[in-house]
Parts: structure tokens; sequence; C-alpha cells
């Protein structure tokens, strides 16, 4: 039994030793060739141009921002925060510069929460993809672009650090927001025309996500002034007819936008009037690299609902201040104030508010 034993244990090292022999001739074998490979590759493979490189590079533009600050808005609703330190927006955007070939690309990634004056402070922490599109030129004067979609139609944009206020208005609150779809545009004579039709929304809840939309303009410049006239219809839902016009002089910026919004057919009868109409003027004095932001807007919804889902509140007033210091180009601080009157729109510790006070101060850079 002891010899069985002993000539058992020889047998399986021997058979170890000659596992182990193989496995490192297969090791031996696969450097081998990925050397012999990997040289070969060297060779035939031309080393990288410098130049190559940098023109590759050079054919696409970052941009984008980030800003964040400390927020308040009096009477923010029961169980609601009244303030709160907000990263205001983050975008970081990616797009072609080649201005050579007709197809382009735009797309960014970051999030938003700046409020509006009629919303409270509230962070988003969902980080996404906010817009992605391509566009095509088959022939001069004439664009198409698909994908997830900026609307035209408004004058304020969603990320904030690119308007002159912190916080949004209340008309540029039911502004629409970004969605998927296609939109063509055709300039002759300064003045460009487009179109668009969108299907699913980038938020779900916005509008409460219709079965598609379109939106309808033009835009130009008219004696001087930056002139765009936009449709928005959003299917059963309401419709959004507005203007915007911008003029610069000397050291002084202004712009006015009017909102005139109607429900359509299929809703109308659930509210008690149709139709609601509102107003904002923007003028924002420079005085080098100090400049003083201010907005003033006036709303009559009377019982539309459409800004704020009250029948009591059939008007609504709002003033908003923001002074601006620019360190550069890119970098910025910020302050504001803003004043809302509006009947029976807000609460606090259960009792109705007529009004809302916001504050706000900002640190903001630009890429």
């Amino acid at each position: 039994m002891a010899m069985n034993y002993y000539l058992d244990i020889n047998i399986t090292n021997k058979e170890f030793t000659m596992k182990k022999t193989i496995i490192h001739v297969h090791i031996l074998l696969l450097a081998f060739f990925f050397l012999t490979a990997g040289s070969a590759f060297a060779e035939s493979t031309p080393p990288v141009d410098n130049k190559t490189l940098q023109s590759g590079l050079s054919a696409v533009r970052i941009g984008g921002g980030i800003s964040a600050g400390y927020f308040y808005a009096s009477n923010p609703g029961e169980e609601i925060s009244d303030d709160a330190f907000l990263l205001s927006n983050l975008l970081v955007e990616v797009s072609s510069a080649d201005e050579d070939i007709p197809i382009g690309f735009v797309g960014a990634f970051g999030e938003t929460s700046t409020p509006s004056v009629l919303g409270a402070p509230e962070n988003n922490t969902d980080f996404k993809v906010e817009y992605a599109s391509l566009s095509l030129k088959p022939v001069k004067h004439m664009g198409i672009e698909m994908g997830l979609l900026q609307p035209n139609s408004g004058f304020e944009n969603t990320y904030t650090f690119n308007n002159k206020n912190v916080i949004l208005g209340a008309v540029a609150s039911q502004q629409p927001y970004n969605a998927y779809g296609a939109r063509g545009s055709y300039e002759v004579g300064g003045i460009s025309f487009w179109g668009g039709y969108y299907k699913q929304r980038l938020d779900d809840e916005e509008y409460n996500s219709p079965d598609y939309a379109w939106e309808a303009g033009i835009n130009g410049s008219v004696a001087g002034n930056d002139l765009s006239i936009y449709n928005y219809h959003i299917y059963r839902q309401r419709n959004l007819l507005g203007v915007v016009i911008e003029r610069s002089m000397d050291n002084i910026d202004f712009a006015f936008n009017v909102d005139y919004w109607t429900w359509d057919n299929d809703v109308n009868d659930v509210y008690g009037s149709e139709s609601s109409i509102g107003v904002a003027f923007y003028i924002c004095p420079i005085f080098g690299s100090f400049s003083i932001p201010l907005r003033l807007e006036y709303i009559n919804q009377d019982k539309s609902e459409i800004y704020i889902e009250s029948p009591a509140t059939k008007q609504i007033y709002a003033a908003t201040i923001s002074p601006t210091w620019h360190f550069n180009e890119n970098a910025y601080v910020r302050a504001e104030s803003a004043y809302i009157q509006a009947d029976e729109a807000f609460s606090n510790d259960g009792q109705i508010k007529d009004n809302r006070i916001n504050l706000a101060i900002e640190l903001g850079y630009l890429f």
C-alpha cells in the first residue's frame, strides 16, 4: 500500500509539472505573438501627426458655464423651504466648429435648478443630456436640425447664466422647455423663417406631456431692432403667440417680450377665461464692468390660471433688479432682489398671501 501511495504521488507530481510546463510554453508563445504583432503594427502605422491632432481638436468647440448661490423666496407654500444654496446651473456644451462642411452638431449635458419668481428654490440633482442635435445645410440659407432641441420661442434662456437676471421671470416661467423633434429654417434678405415639430418632452411633466407640439416663427433685424415673432402650439392644451424686440443704444440694452396664451377648445370650458397676456420689459445700463439689469413684468391671466393655478389671481406684477460685477468676460458675481404682487397666489404657515420677496446672490463662470 505504501509503495502504491508513493507511485501515485510521484505520478501526480509529474502530471502537475508537465501542466506547468505546458502553461509556461503557452505564455511564451502568446508573449512572442503580441511582441511580433505589436512590432509589425508599429512599423505599418504612421506616427501621430501633432498637426492632425490639433486640427481635429480645433474642429470642436467647448462651451457652457457653471453658477451657484444662495436663493430665498418668502411665502414659499406649505412644507417647502424658503431658502437654499443651489447649484443653479451646470452645463458643458460640445459643438462643431468646422464651417466648411454642411453637417454640424451640438450637445450639452448638466442641470439647471434656477427657479422662477413664481417658484421656490430647490436643488435639481438630475444630471442628464440637456440638448443634442445634428444639423444639415443642404443648400445655402437652408438648414435642418434633428434631435433634442431647445425652443426658439421666448426671450429668457433656460440656462440662466445666459440671462441678465439671476431668477427666471414670471412671463418666462411658462415658456417652453427642450423637446425631441426636428426643425427647419430658411433665410432670405436677413430674415429667417423657421418651423419645428416635437414629440416627447425632456421634462415629462411639462404641459402634462402632450402627444406633440409645433412651433413656427420669423426673426431678423428690422430698423435697427432684433425682432422675433413665434407661435408655439401644444396639442389639445394651449397655444402661445409671442414677440420679442431687442435693441442696444450706447451703453444701454433694451428688450421687450409679449406672450399671449390661449387654451385649446378641448380644455377651454375648464377655466373661467380662455386667455392670458404677459408683458416683460428689460433695461440694462452698463458702466464698464458694472451693470444694473432691471426687469418689469405685468400679467393679466383673468381666470385662466395659466401662470398661477388660482382663480383669485387675475393679475401679477413683478419687479426685479440684479446689480452685476463682471471680473472679466467669463466670471461674474451678482445680487438680486425681486418683489411680486399677486392676489392669493402664495401661502405660508397655512395663511394665504398676496406677495412675495425673492433674494439671491450668485457666482458664475462661463466656459
